[in-house]
């Protein structure tokens, strides 16, 4: 199990953002680097820049929260694409391997009500993506 509580809360401590346009090109860049697209609906306001491969998330990348979740095998440069931010490596984007406390998902992703349809306990990253679109 992968406990992001530590990760995610320390991006609500050090308020440190960056520009959607920066999060644009490290999502491009991952896309590149995997042979995949970026799927992102900027007129909806979409706070999540999706990577996908055969129509499989493999990335995510936040447009406002120096974030990036990425399976394992993309693991190449994360570190220094995210230029200070907090990367999360999960073995699968399907795969319920992470745990959260409610309270800092709530801190980090707003509205703690909606967040609590997630199974806390263990989600994956796509849960985390659908119930933070």
């Amino acid at each position: 199990m992968i406990d992001v509580s530590d990760a995610l809360a320390r991006l609500v401590d050090q308020p440190l953002t960056w520009r959607e346009e920066a999060a644009v090109e490290i999502a491009d860049h991952l896309a590149r680097s995997v042979g995949g697209v970026v799927d992102w609906d900027e007129e909806a306001d979409e706070e999540w820049l999706s990577v996908l491969v055969r129509d499989a998330r493999v990335a995510m990348v936040s447009t406002t929260l120096r974030l990036i979740l990425a399976e394992e095998r993309t693991s190449g440069d994360l570190e220094v694409l995210a230029n200070g931010g907090t990367v999360i490596l999960v073995p699968s984007f399907d795969a319920p391997v992470m745990h959260c406390d409610i309270a800092v998902l709530g801190r980090v992703f707003g509205e703690e009500e909606k967040l609590r349809e997630l199974e806390l306990e263990t989600f994956s990253a796509n849960d985390l993506w659908f119930a933070t679109v």
